[in-house]
């Protein structure tokens, strides 16, 4: 396959099809101020425009396919009479679209690795919930990762819940009767970085078409910061957008806020585990999109004192993007000891994708997420008031991924990898 013309994409280079929709399409904002249109006499090449998109610090309009028809069904219909459409596949289960909600459905054959992963899901949720205050305090310039909030999990042999109406809403490769839970959506990367993605990464003879697939809504980007493309990788083509892997030398390439997302990611990682007390094993980090709301779950309107109003409900066409940790499947709680800072923080650390930063990688990079996975581990221990010898173990983890690392050339991730019981 040849490399995609678009990828040589000079940072003043035009992309005149994409800069005509970018006006109509969408508006950015910065969070908490007002909206301003780009001037529709503006063009940008799709490498500025990525840039742009992908910044977890700015609010995004949109009027995407996918925007406008979660807003329409939101609206229209009850979410009770649609079907559920799938937007993902793991090992675990598969993931559907509840539309018009801001809500998925994840479906599985193993109700043990189901419950796992509802249980820690929610036990991390809670985690970052519980150090926001803290964390915000002492990283002021960042945003915080996020972790999707699990609801009600029915089992398979739940007959109340398993009616053959409700059987009749999946797709019809679909229809066993399995575990299932329902979660927070995380919603795609909006349209503008969508099509930007496709014009930059795809031959140029597969853009049209690829921009009509509807699989490619269901664009979440994984950033591999503890990896760069192979020479292989940089000569071919990209063909899809669902977990689509942006590697450290395109996000440099793009101008993208790397520090940023090694600052939240690090963030993410030390609150997974001094205070949910997780292993991280397997775990995915990707930026996705959400309804404009602040941290948390938005609590629902219950002024029953006030008179009857308006109460608008959820805006699909104004988001915001985040880092989102997810899939704990395959993870397990530790225990804050030295054991299993060796035994299960640091296989599960090197035998993930290669979401982390790693000094043989980019070495100035590996020290800044050190710093600030250091810096989130002392503020989560000490407001949880932990001993001096817990203290020590965030250093102590560093310092056991830097050893393995550099001393054992041989070191076998597919040998080491506990997975979650």
């Amino acid at each position: 396959m040849s490399a995609p013309a678009s990828r040589n994409i000079s940072s003043g280079s035009k992309a005149t099809t994409l800069s005509e929709g970018i006006s109509r399409a969408f508006q950015y904002t910065s969070l908490g101020e007002g909206t301003d249109a780009i001037p529709e006499e503006e063009e940008e090449s799709s490498s500025q425009l990525l840039k742009r998109t992908l910044s977890t610090k700015i609010a995004i309009s949109t009027t995407s396919s996918f925007a406008s028809r979660m807003q329409y069904v939101a609206s229209k219909y009850s979410p009770n009479a649609i079907e559920f459409r799938i937007i993902g596949l793991g090992s675990c289960g598969s993931v559907f679209e509840v539309p018009g909600t801001e809500l998925a459905l994840k479906k599985g054959s193993s109700s043990d690795s189901l419950w796992m992963d509802f249980c820690l899901t929610n036990t991390v949720h809670n985690a970052i919930l519980d150090v926001a205050t803290v964390l915000q305090m002492a990283f002021p310039n960042s945003a915080l990762p996020r972790t999707p909030l699990c609801y009600g999990f029915q089992l398979a042999d739940d007959c109340d819940f398993w009616t053959d109406e409700m059987l009749r809403r999946f797709p019809s490769s679909h229809r066993e009767k399995q575990p299932i839970f329902q979660v927070d959506r995380i919603l795609p990367v909006p349209k503008p970085a969508r099509d930007a993605l496709i014009e930059y990464y795809f031959d140029e003879d597969m853009v049209e078409t690829a921009k009509q697939d509807p699989d490619n809504n269901d664009c979440l980007i994984r950033l591999y910061l503890g990896e760069r493309e192979s020479v292989q990788q940089q000569d071919s083509a990209y063909d899809t957008l669902r977990n689509f892997p942006m590697r450290l030398n395109m996000m440099e390439d793009l101008d993208l806020e790397v520090l940023e997302y090694a600052t939240q990611m690090a963030i993410g990682l030390a609150t997974l585990h001094w205070q949910a007390r997780v292993d991280g094993m397997d775990v995915e980090f990707v930026l996705g999109s959400s309804a404009t709301r602040g941290l948390g779950k938005q609590r629902g309107f219950t002024g029953a004192s006030t008179k009857p109003h308006k109460v608008e409900p959820t805006n699909f066409k104004r988001r915001s993007l985040h880092l989102w940790m997810f899939d704990f499947d395959k993870a397990t709680k530790i225990e804050w000891t030295e054991e299993d800072v060796k035994k299960k923080l640091v296989p599960a650390f090197l035998g993930n994708d290669p979401y982390y930063p790693l000094p043989q990688v980019d070495e100035e990079l590996w020290g800044d997420f050190c710093s600030t996975y250091l810096k989130a581990s002392r503020v989560i221990l000490l407001e949880g008031k932990a001993t001096k010898k817990v203290m020590g173990l965030p250093g102590l983890f560093l310092d056991e991924v830097l050893r393995v690392t550099t001393e054992n050339e041989d070191w076998d991730e597919e040998e080491n990898i506990v997975f979650g019981e």
